[in-house]
């Protein structure tokens, strides 16, 4: 809650945002998935789908305990609960999801496994003051910031942070990009009219970068571990603009360029901010890999099921502990500025290479665990190879619609 005059310092607000990500043993090896779709009718494809008919659709318990939630835009999201692996997490998704279709198809709705939405322009439909003040905020100076809110849909990965939580940092902070290309999985037009394999992730370029911008280093060096990584997480929040400031039951947007640090020293017409408002500034930023007490990985792309199993056994094996720091620095090398290369997904050569040698990594990482693990990772991999990594850019259309449905039942 914001405050007359100056409650906090700098120093106090860094206290409160590194003690947030600190981990503990708690979560140890845990891993729980966030899978979203886009809702389409297929009758009328272009018809928007809001909120409160998507929540009637999917309403009910699920098998595994899922919690179901719904974006502004009416995107449906399932948030599993933490599973003591990924083969478990995936496990519960699949169940879930099995519910969550038969429920949505029988309503006559669809899910789209897809980052993008191609049919429809972006329409808001949850009319909450937050999201209110997000689009003030975004507008006209991000206009894709419409896009992002209403018409993207991503998986993310929640992994703990195991024994040497500056090496999953670092290693998640490579990999990252590369495996977002390797699953890009929105293709068609990005908001410039050029083609991509992820128009979400062009998307997502264009945005306010102080919040959406990887916080930690992604072109690996030799030396770029770095062991104050909840240090460069603050430093990167107090730099990052201020969205919106609550006001009671309500919030105002922040519509020019203004960051936690000046609000804290400068303090604005509304007041000084409190711990309330750093907290809940902090749930406004959307790094690729963003630190709570556990990693969130939000970079991919909203994946069918067979794509999701094999990126997700992936990004668990090259994060945990088992995985060699300085061999995933070498496969993550020599990719100039990668994350400007992600929208493309690997039609560039060295990322084409990078994934490559990520993924046989990862399948050497499962084997070891568990014998035969890899062969979804191996299976996949092979297709994309025998193509040259070539990657999609064709939107998708009605009858993507039921070759997902398809895939999935």
């Amino acid at each position: 809650m914001t405050t007359s005059t100056q409650s906090m310092t700098v120093t106090d607000a860094v206290e409160q945002i590194t003690a947030g990500v600190r981990p503990t043993d708690s979560g140890r090896g845990t891993v729980g998935l966030e899978i979203e779709w886009i809702v389409v009718d297929p009758v009328h494809p272009t018809r928007p789908v809001g909120v409160d008919e998507v929540l009637a659709a999917a309403d009910g318990p699920l098998p595994s305990d899922g919690v179901i939630t719904v974006e502004p835009g009416g995107q449906l999201e399932l948030s599993t609960a933490r599973q003591p692996d990924a083969w478990s997490a995936l496990d519960a998704a699949a169940a879930d999801e099995a519910v969550l279709q038969r429920r949505v198809t029988r309503a006559g709705l669809r899910l789209l496994a897809t980052g993008l939405d191609p049919f429809r322009p972006p329409m808001r439909s949850l009319d909450l003051p937050r999201y209110r003040a997000m689009a003030a905020a975004f507008e006209g100076r991000w206009p894709a910031g419409a896009v992002m809110m209403c018409s993207t849909a991503s998986l993310q990965v929640n992994v703990d942070f195991g024994a040497v939580p500056a090496d999953t940092w670092q290693r998640a902070a490579w990999v990252a990009p590369v495996l977002a290309a390797a699953f890009a999985n929105s293709p068609g037009p990005a908001l410039d009219g050029t083609p991509a394999a992820s128009a979400r992730a062009a998307v997502w370029a264009t945005l306010d970068t102080s919040r959406t911008a990887p916080v930690s280093g992604s072109t690996p060096t030799a030396n770029s571990a770095d062991h104050g990584w909840e240090h460069e997480w603050a430093e990167y929040a107090l730099d990052a603009n201020v969205c919106f400031i609550r006001t009671g039951d309500d919030v105002d947007a922040v519509t020019t360029p203004f960051t936690l640090r000046q609000w804290i020293t400068q303090g604005h017409r509304i007041g000084f901010p409190g711990s309330s408002d750093v907290a809940e500034h902090l749930t406004t930023l959307w790094p690729p890999v963003r630190p709570r007490q556990w990693l969130e990985c939000r970079f991919f792309d909203a994946l069918p099921p067979v794509d999701r199993t094999v990126a997700v056994l992936a990004l668990v094996a090259l994060v945990s502990d088992g995985a060699p720091v300085d061999e995933i620095r070498r496969a993550c090398s020599g990719i100039d500025d990668p994350w400007s290369l992600v929208a493309s997904g690997t039609a560039a050569p060295q990322m084409a290479h990078a994934a490559e040698r990520c993924l046989e990594l990862a399948c050497d990482l499962l084997d070891a665990e568990r014998p035969g693990s890899s062969i979804p990772i191996r299976s996949w991999t092979s297709r994309r190879a025998s193509t040259g990594w070539v990657p999609n850019t064709t939107a998708p259309d009605l009858q993507s619609l039921d070759r997902i449905e398809q895939e999935i039942t």
